[in-house]
């Protein structure tokens, strides 16, 4: 016979002091979950302000307004990113202020094309986005957009502009030191020699002596265009009231900077510790340096003559001081005489070409003229460029333009581009 099992003793209900105690525990155990999982949200918070801090909040904030359009950082960095590609990081940085000079351009052509009811559709520039296979976004559409609204602007605004024949001279010119030069090869000119040979070893101006004078055919109208520094020269003038034929008389032109002067220089006194004490006078050509050279040795104050022909700023206002010279530091031209002269003798004419003065004669021949001849199609692209080139530079004078980039947000995109380029 089985035996009767036990029925199990009733639990007693907990005391109040052991339900008091167990009440405290889970009220001390909710307490530090909830505790926990506050430091925990704030840890990850606290990372996640940081991040967006760091690397978020800087996209968003503005770097230029155009008139009324304004761009951020995250832009910009797209820009800096597009110009930038293939470049290492000490050229990412020199291209900084090179995309926020395209932002505002890009920006400048489309608001000024829109003025002129010109534009670019959306099947255009998705087309050239294809193409260069780049990323759609809004930096590189609005990119290709200005490269296409521009080339709009040079065929349909300014081709129009650009006269297709004109009045035009076949020109050769040389920029000589000194009339004595110039009268010497006007008369060589009249023998056996040829003006590009003589261009390349006399003229002291860049452009005519590497091309040895010859500079085609040029059209009145646009001389500045196409000729730069020499556009505000007499050398038009000259050119277009000359006769095809002869060469012209030595004609004077002070605003034509040449690449070469004359020294005249005077040791004052020698030490061996401290160099050569000098004085000099810059002069821009050898005749010139020659007659005050007679000025001085005849008895000519030097500084009085230093204060009427000296071409040397700097030392201009000290009476030609050029002060205590030492070997290897300094304008070697200067440096070499100085230690070669006993003090009190002045020196012979020195030349330096590491110098620019300004001042010569022109020596110019016409081969040819025409009151009407066709321009050619590669000076009519750099007249319409030029032309495009002033428009461009009207847009930005009559705009509103505010830049917030400063140099500590140039590193900071700079920074982000190379870091996203090495993942």
């Amino acid at each position: 016979m089985a035996k009767k099992q036990k029925k199990p003793e009733p639990r007693r209900p907990p005391t109040k002091r052991q339900l008091s105690k167990l009440q405290r525990q889970q009220r001390i155990q909710r307490i530090t979950m909830t505790v926990g999982g506050l430091f925990f949200a704030f840890i990850v918070g606290y990372i996640g302000y940081g991040y967006y801090n760091d690397q978020v909040k800087p996209l968003h904030q503005p770097v230029v307004k155009v008139n009324d359009t304004v761009f951020n950082m995250d832009y910009y960095v797209k820009v800096l990113d597009l110009y930038s590609q293939g470049q290492e990081a000490p050229a990412v940085s020199a291209m900084a202020d090179m995309a926020i000079e395209a932002i505002e351009d890009t920006e400048l052509i489309r608001q000024g094309a829109t003025d002129l009811g010109i534009g670019v559709s959306t099947a255009e520039i998705d087309s050239r986005l294809e193409a260069l296979n780049l990323p759609d976004d809004k930096a590189n559409r609005d990119m290709i957009a200005a490269a296409l609204l521009a080339d709009k602007l040079l065929g349909d605004y300014f081709d129009p502009k650009v006269p297709r024949a004109c009045e035009q001279a076949q020109i050769q010119a040389m920029f000589l030191e000194s009339e004595e030069v110039a009268n010497e090869v006007i008369d060589r000119l009249g023998g056996s020699d040829n003006f590009t040979s003589l261009a390349k070893e006399f003229s002291v101006e860049a452009l005519t002596k590497q091309i040895g004078g010859d500079l085609g055919w040029l059209p009145k109208d646009f001389w500045d265009v196409l000729l730069g520094d020499l556009g505000d020269s007499l050398l038009r003038d000259i050119a277009f009231n000359l006769a095809p034929g002869m060469p012209s008389e030595p004609t004077y032109d002070g605003s034509v900077t040449k690449e070469i002067g004359y020294w005249l220089i005077e040791v004052i006194e020698s030490d061996e510790n401290k160099g050569s004490h000098a004085r000099g006078i810059l002069l821009g050509s050898r005749q010139e340096a020659e007659e005050v050279k007679a000025k001085l040795e005849a008895g000519g104050d030097f500084a009085a003559l230093v204060q009427e022909y000296s071409l040397h700023s700097g030392s201009k206002e000290l009476e030609g001081d050029l002060g205590w010279l030492q070997k290897g530091a300094g304008n070697e031209v200067i440096i070499k005489v100085a230690f070669e002269l006993e003090p009190g003798v002045l020196s012979e004419p020195v030349p330096d070409e590491s110098i620019q003065t300004q001042g010569g004669y022109w020596v110019v021949k016409v081969l040819d003229k025409d009151a009407n001849r066709q321009l050619d199609d590669e000076i009519r692209e750099m007249l319409k460029a030029k032309a495009f080139e002033g428009w461009l530079t009207e847009q930005r004078e009559k705009s509103s333009i505010e830049s917030h980039l400063d140099e500590e947000q140039k590193a900071w995109a700079v920074d982000r581009i190379l870091r996203d380029r090495e993942q």
